[in-house]
Parts: structure tokens; sequence; C-alpha cells
């Protein structure tokens, strides 16, 4: 099989195709001809060494794929050979040939491309789990999304929208329609305008309800001060911690300070008594270790199937398996609108 594989740690050049041999087939296994993986901020975080759960180079990333069925091994009935699926993966995603279990295997709808496939199993599942999981959003609340533009900012986008939230999200200017499309119904600017100070005018100094944010502690500590009482922060990743060759030591080491509450001392937690506000760390691949995703995706599943739901992946391009470093820099760029995919 082809794969893309991490060679060490550093910037997108590390990312090399090789020839690896074909996935085995165990019992209660299904190995997919794939059509189309997705890149993932985890991916990223792992490239740059930032990614502990990550398998050490050289390694295969990846944890969602779209493909057909190939072949199944002995006890598996829910799925058999061509079906059209969907699968969350332990990494080795990111290659043409990849083998699940047979519980993280979802039927691909025929509305669905391949590459809209593999833009849902981690998209989704982190915004449901994110917004309806622990963050409890409620018809008429309101939510601040950051990254409104990117795979995950758009699918907690549409899932907000179907609990008829207020929504909030930062994106650049020239990404506003887009998200407005969405349901965004107040862009904010965040090359150009501070978000804090712009949710507090829009809200007449209320704040928010429910917030999302992967970028960091800088932004962490300004969510802190937007939340209203009983108010929810979901951090769910730190991508400032990152430069685009690997990284950033002394960012690293400065912005860890600042967080507001991943580091909370023992003091803080007498005084968020009297503050009524809600902080979560949210990493769905250790979720998926430890419970598997039917928690979230079974809920979902069924909510999409009634219709409370509306979902309609986005992708923002998809490139072929050679240009796996082009389109981690895509993605380092913020150009993209929706998610980036890879296609053998």
């Amino acid at each position: 099989m082809k794969a893309v594989v991490l060679t060490g740690h550093g910037g997108p050049e590390v990312l090399q195709v090789q020839e690896r041999p074909d996935p085995p087939v165990g019992p209660g296994e299904v190995r997919i001809d794939v059509k189309a993986a997705g890149i993932n901020f985890a991916d990223t975080m792992a490239r740059v060494g930032l990614y502990p759960e990550a398998p050490k180079p050289p390694c295969v990333l990846g944890y969602e794929v779209a493909g057909d069925v190939e072949s199944i091994g002995d006890g598996v009935d829910s799925v058999k050979v061509g079906d059209r699926v969907m699968a969350g993966t332990r990494f080795g995603g990111q290659a043409s040939m990849v083998t699940a279990p047979e519980g993280q295997i979802i039927p691909l709808p025929d509305s669905f491309s391949y590459e809209q496939g593999a833009a849902f199993p981690v998209n989704y599942s982190t915004s449901y789990a994110a917004l309806v999981i622990m963050g409890g959003l409620r018809e008429g609340e309101r939510v601040l999304i950051h990254a409104a533009a990117g795979g995950v900012g758009i699918s907690a986008t549409q899932v907000a929208r179907s609990r008829r939230a207020e929504i909030f999200g930062t994106a650049s200017a020239s990404k506003h329609d887009a998200i407005r499309a969405q349901g965004v119904e107040h862009p904010i600017d965040y090359r150009t305008q501070d978000f804090e100070q712009e949710v507090r005018r829009i809200t007449g100094g209320e704040g928010v309800d429910l917030i999302m944010d992967a970028t960091g502690p800088t932004n962490f500590r300004k969510d802190y001060r937007l939340l209203r009482e009983g108010g929810r922060l979901i951090m769910y990743g730190a991508s400032e911690l990152t430069t685009q060759q690997g990284r950033s030591i002394p960012t690293l080491a400065r912005n860890l300070m600042r967080m507001p509450m991943a580091t909370m001392p023992w003091w803080k937690s007498l005084s968020i008594l009297s503050e009524n506000k809600g902080v979560f760390g949210l990493n769905m691949l250790a979720w998926q270790d430890r419970e598997g995703l039917d928690r979230v995706i079974d809920p979902l599943s069924k909510e999409i199937e009634s219709g409370a739901i509306t979902i309609d992946p986005v992708v923002a391009e998809a490139f072929p398996f050679d240009r796996a470093g082009d389109a981690h820099r895509f993605i380092a760029e913020r150009r993209n609108v929706g998610k980036v995919v890879l296609v053998p």
C-alpha cells in the first residue's frame, strides 16, 4: 500500500510517501480501500512532536478515512465487501489501505462524497461532544466558535445552528461570507478586531454561554472572562504553541504559564466557586481510546437521522498523498474554508 509517512519531527517536508505492507485483517476488523483521509489538528501537532499520544516516527498519521470495504475479518456482520464506509482510526489513516475495528465503522451516506466522508468522524464527533455532551448547549444560548471557517468550526456551527443558538465566530474577513452562510450571525475578524471587545460590544457587556477554542492560552484567558454566569469553555487544542516548522519552545513556556484553568492552582479552585463558570478539556483521541466513540457517534447519528441536526461536511481542498506537506502548509497559513483531506 501507499502511505504518508512521518519520517521525523519538524516542518512539512518530513512527510514522505512510501510503500508499506498492507495491514492484516483480524477477527472483528474491517479493511478499507481508502479513497480519502482527513487531516486534523492532532496530525499537525504530531508532526512537530507536540502530541504525546502519537506513535514515534517513522509512523503514519491520520485518524479518519472514507472508502470501500475491501475485506472483513471473522465475526464481522454489520458491513460487507464493497460497502461505502467512514471510519475512525488510531492514527495510520493516511494510507491507501487501512484496518479498523468493526465498532469504528460508519456507513457513508449516498449523498456524501468520499472526501466529505473523511471530513465527518473527527469534526462532527468533536463538535457534538463539545457543544452537546460537555457544553449542554440549549436553544437561545450564545456560543462563540473560534476558527469558525475550519473543519471543526463549520461542523460546530452546523450543530449550534440546529440547537437554535446565537452564534459568534472568529475568522479572517475574507471568510466572513462563508461562515455567515453556515449560520454565524456575528463574524469577528480576529486579525483586526479584539474578539473580547467585539463580543462585549454586541452583547452589551453580557458575554456568552459557551465557547469552543483550539487556539491556546492567550485566547483562553479572554474566553474565560467572556463567560456569563453558568458559562462553559471547551478547550480542545493549542495551535498557538506551534510554528509551521515545529514547536516553539519560548512560546510554549510563556503561554503555558498563562493558561487559566488547565494549570489551576489550589487557591483558584476556591475563587471559582463564586464565579459559576466551567472549563473543560477535550481530546477525542483519548476519549476514543478509553471508551470508543459510541457515546458520541450513536446519539449524533440518531439526531441526524431524525432531522434534529442537519449536516453538510465542507471540504476546502483535497491534496494527493505526494503533496501532504503542501496540505499542512495550507492549513498553517489558514487558507482553508472547511476540511483539508488527502487522497491516494
